[in-house]
C-alpha cells in the first residue's frame, strides 16, 4: 500500500513540475517575442511616420516593412483604425505595396481558422475589394467568428450589394445587440441611407412586407433604419418618419424618431402636444428634448406641467427646452415663487452658468 501511494505522490509530483516548467517557458518564450516585436516595433514606427511625412516614397517604406506580416498586422491595425483622410488612404497603399494584402487574401482562402479570422479583419479595414467574394460565401459558415469578422469586413468595405443580405442575418442573430447593429449598418457609408429610403417606399409604404422580407417585427427593421438617418443627418428620410409618428404607433419607432430628429435639428409639421403627453416616459422626454433643440413655440405650457413629471429626464428635458427657447424667466420666476419644478429649473440654470 505505501509502495502504491509513494508512487501516486511521485507521479503527482513530477507532473506539477512539468506544469511550472512548461510555464516558465511559455512566459519566457512570451517574454522573449514580445522584446523581438517590441524592437522591430521602433524599426517600423520610424519608417512609417517618414513615410507620412513624405520624407520617404511609397515603394522605400514597404521594403522596410515587409518582414514578418503576422507582427506587421499587430502594429499596423491601431494605425488602420485610428487614422482619417490622406494618412489612411497613404497607409492602404503602402500595405498594398508592400505585399500585405496579397498575403492575406491566401489566409483568407486557405489558412487556419484564426488566419482566416485576422485575414478578414485586416481586409476589410483596409477596404480591400478583392476579398468580398470569399466574404459573402463565409457569411453563411457555421463558425459564427468566422460568419461575424465576415459582416463586419463587408461593411468596412462598404459593398452596398450585400447590404440587404447581412441586415437578414443581423437581426435575426441575438449575439447583435441593437446598437452593434447599428454600428455594423452604418459602416456601409452614407450612401446607404438612399437604399434604405427606396426599399422602404417599395415594401413599407406602397405595400407593408417588412416582416415577411426581413423576418422580424416591423418595428425593429424601422427603428434601425431611422437610427441611419439620424447619424447621416439624411434629411429626405425625414419625409418617411413622418407618417408614423403618431401617438398610437410602436413607442420603440417614436423614441428612434424623435432621437433621429435631434440629430437632424429638422423641424416636422406635427403638433407635439400629444407626445408630451404620452404615457411613455421616454417619448416625452425626447419630444421635450427635440422642442429645444429646434426652439419650437407652443408649447411652453406643457412643458411648465412636465416641469413635475414622475420622470427626472422629463423634468430635465422639459426644463432645458423652456431655456433653449427663450423662456428663461419662467424658470427664474419658478425660482423665485418657489413653484413646483424649482429644484430642477435651478439645476438647468446652474449647468448652464446662468
Amino acid at each position: 500500500m505505501r509502495t502504491i501511494l509513494y508512487y501516486a505522490a511521485s507521479v503527482i509530483m513530477f507532473l506539477i513540475v512539468l506544469v511550472i516548467l512548461t510555464i516558465i517557458v511559455y512566459h519566457l518564450k512570451n517574454r522573449r517575442k514580445e522584446k523581438k516585436y517590441q524592437n522591430q516595433k521602433k524599426k517600423w514606427e520610424h519608417y512609417l511616420f517618414k513615410y507620412l511625412a513624405e520624407e520617404i516614397n511609397v515603394e522605400e517604406a514597404a521594403l522596410k516593412l515587409n518582414s514578418n506580416y503576422f507582427y506587421l498586422y499587430d502594429f499596423i491595425k491601431p494605425y488602420l483604425k485610428n487614422l482619417k483622410g490622406d494618412d489612411f488612404e497613404k497607409i492602404k497603399q503602402l500595405v498594398k505595396e508592400n505585399g500585405m494584402n496579397k498575403f492575406f487574401l491566401e489566409k483568407l482562402e486557405q489558412g487556419r481558422k484564426e488566419e482566416k479570422i485576422k485575414a478578414a479583419v485586416f481586409l476589410g479595414k483596409v477596404e480591400e475589394k478583392k476579398a468580398l467574394p470569399l466574404l459573402e460565401i463565409y457569411l453563411d459558415s457555421d463558425n459564427k467568428d468566422l460568419q461575424t469578422v465576415s459582416i463586419w469586413a463587408i461593411a468596412d468595405i462598404g459593398e452596398q450589394r450585400l447590404f440587404f443580405k447581412i441586415l437578414k442575418i443581423v437581426l435575426k442573430e441575438s449575439r447583435f445587440t441593437f446598437e452593434i447593429l447599428t454600428e455594423i449598418l452604418i459602416r456601409f457609408g452614407r450612401d446607404i441611407c438612399g437604399e434604405i429610403e427606396t426599399f422602404l417606399k417599395e415594401n413599407f409604404y406602397q405595400e407593408n412586407k417588412l416582416e415577411v422580407i426581413l423576418g422580424v417585427p416591423e418595428y425593429q427593421a424601422l427603428s434601425l433604419f431611422f437610427d441611419i438617418f439620424g447619424y447621416y443627418r439624411y434629411h429626405p428620410g425625414v419625409q418617411l418618419m413622418e407618417p408614423v409618428l403618431i401617438p398610437e404607433y410602436n413607442n420603440e419607432v417614436l423614441i428612434h424618431i424623435f432621437k433621429s430628429l435631434v440629430k437632424m435639428e429638422y423641424p416636422v409639421d406635427k403638433d407635439l402636444s400629444v407626445f408630451l403627453s404620452h404615457d411613455d416616459w421616454v417619448v416625452r422626454s425626447q419630444t421635450a428634448r427635440y422642442i429645444g433643440v429646434i426652439n419650437a413655440d407652443g408649447y411652453l405650457e406643457e412643458l411648465q406641467v412636465l416641469i413635475n413629471d414622475s420622470n427626472w429626464w422629463v423634468r430635465y428635458y422639459s426644463a432645458w427646452a423652456i431655456l433653449k427657447t427663450g423662456n428663461i424667466d419662467v424658470l427664474k420666476d419658478i425660482i423665485k415663487s418657489e413653484k413646483k419644478g424649482k429644484e430642477m429649473s435651478e439645476y438647468v440654470l446652474a449647468q448652464n452658468n446662468i
